[in-house]
């Protein structure tokens, strides 16, 4: 059994925006798709990224820059989408990154930064600043003026082993001048044998961290021609994940280890978490997923897990968001675990850069477009249903979960923007339902009329649920989408009859 570390305390006291332990000692509600905003470009058309400003939410999905501006329900209001004609990246891997206003982009095509700081709703379109072409790099990140590039050793075709044979560099550019960014050091995998490669960089504290095969090794680079050494440590690191202040994960495949980063660049351990027990019906090997996210403003960290493919090594896709409570004792002896909650995505895809804005979750999906992931606090639920054909046509009925911090009065369901009723919620609690919160069944009887359709062809629909909890709030916990087309959308059960 573990519990936690004097370390960990400290952190969490420093949080101080969530008690130190959860209700019930249990994690955070589950994570459950609240809404889904279709591509608006192909995914493998450019690097993609979620950044948040404000009270903007930017996603780069190919060509496409969606503006999205945070919604109090919950769902994904119209965006602003700008198509970037000046875009020159086309590679999925390309590194992203971004701060002040400005968007950075690096793939074969070079360096490329846009000013975004007009991009709203009655603004302009982004702006392209400069193209340095030459530099490739996929991973990127930026702290004030100084802007850290890499092309990781996971992508390259040898393994690094400290000699020049196999090696790779940190480039750092000054972007004070945005048209004309330029290189004023680098830190080379060769400057000692014990760093071997890198792997990804963050900013933590101001200081650089570089996480590679030999370890993670913290850098000053107040003066970027001379990086000074804060030590390393001896973790090695497939991907890191930053709140830029205070927390620092290293990641690999089956475990993450976070960090209390110091004023003066020291880490300490904060703990440790392991890869979930999600093998079971699964042939293929799982991992994390390598990006993630700190949410310090609820005490959690958002990660992904994968599977993946035999062949490639790659992720073949995305089967579940894991999330990490640091408010929560890390006991172990059970599955679900207490500190962790393991929420399944839908469909079938790889997703990509998690983000938690506020109560909700956002990630990019391959197939997808954007899709948003809501959590407790506000509300979370699920519509238990597949398909169309799973509607009764003798008395239809849809139904699903509800949970919240206050008592969920009712629920409302909608038909894109349309009521199709509304039902109070009840009946004896959900115990299948992992959740710190009471978790209650609600049932909707609706006319069967509202699902006609004249067309011929399959029409997309989103069916989209909404609570109101006992303080007046509502909140979207739930959407799903459906095709409905000419004729009967449900279907007549047969009746089983009992054997003579």
């Amino acid at each position: 059994m573990r519990v936690l570390s004097r370390v960990a305390l400290v952190v969490i006291v420093a949080l101080s925006a969530v008690p130190l332990f959860a209700d019930h000692l249990q994690a955070d509600c589950p994570l459950t798709l609240v809404g889904n905003h279709p591509a608006g470009s192909d995914f493998n058309l450019s690097p993609h990224g979620v950044f948040r400003s404000g009270s903007q939410v930017f996603v780069l999905r190919g060509q496409i820059l969606s503006t999205y501006t945070i919604s109090d329900l919950g769902d994904l209001p119209d965006p602003r989408e700008d198509f970037i004609g000046s875009l020159g990246a086309r590679e999925t891997t390309g590194g992203t990154a971004f701060s002040g206003g400005f968007l950075y982009v690096s793939s074969e095509a070079g360096l490329e930064i846009f000013d975004v700081r007009n991009v709203r709703a009655g603004g302009s379109a982004p702006a392209l600043v400069s193209r340095t072409p030459g530099l490739h790099y996929r991973r990127l990140a930026v702290n004030g003026n100084t802007l850290a590039a890499l092309y990781p050793m996971t992508d390259m075709p040898c393994y690094p082993n400290g000699t020049s044979f196999c090696f790779n560099t940190i480039d750092l550019f000054d972007v004070s001048n945005k048209s004309v960014p330029f290189r004023t050091g680098s830190i080379s995998s060769l400057a000692s044998r014990s760093f071997l490669g890198w792997n990804d960089i963050a900013f933590n504290q101001g200081f650089l961290f570089a996480a590679g095969e030999g370890g993670t090794v913290g850098f000053n680079i107040s003066n970027p021609a001379t990086p000074v050494s804060l030590g390393q440590i001896a973790v090695p690191g497939k991907f890191l994940i930053s709140n830029s202040t205070t927390l620092l994960a290293v990641g690999n495949d089956q475990t993450i280890n976070i960090y209390n980063v110091a004023l003066s660049g020291a880490i300490s351990l904060f703990q440790v978490y392991v890869l979930p027990f999600e093998t079971i019906q699964r042939a293929n090997p799982i991992a994390f997923h390598r990006q993630g996210f700190i949410d310090e403003q609820n005490g959690r960290m958002v990660t992904m897990v994968d599977e993946i493919d035999p062949e490639t090594l790659m992720p073949a896709r995305t089967v579940a968001i894991d999330v990490f409570d640091f408010t929560v004792p890390l006991w172990e002896g059970s599955y679900e675990r207490i500190y962790e909650n393991v929420s399944y995505t839908a469909p079938d895809e790889v997703k990509y850069n998690p983000m938690a804005v506020g109560p909700v979750v956002y990630v990019v999906g391959s197939l997808s477009g954007l899709q948003t992931y809501g959590a407790c606090g506000q509300m979370a639920g699920k519509i238990e249903w597949d398909g169309t054909q799973a509607i009764n046509c003798d008395v239809p009925e849809i139904r699903g979960w509800v949970t919240g911090d206050q008592k969920i009065a009712n629920v409302e369901l909608f038909l894109d923007g349309g009521s199709i009723g509304t039902t109070t919620v009840g009946g004896p609690p959900r115990k299948d339902v992992s959740s710190r919160t009471p978790v209650f069944t609600w049932r909707i009887n609706f006319d069967k009329a509202v699902l006609n359709s004249t067309s011929d062809a399959p029409v997309p629909h989103t069916l989209r649920a909404v609570g109101t909890d006992a303080l007046g709030n509502r909140r979207q916990f739930a959407s799903q989408p459906l095709l409905l087309f000419k004729g009967s959308n449900c279907t007549t059960r047969r009746r089983s009859v009992a054997p003579r």
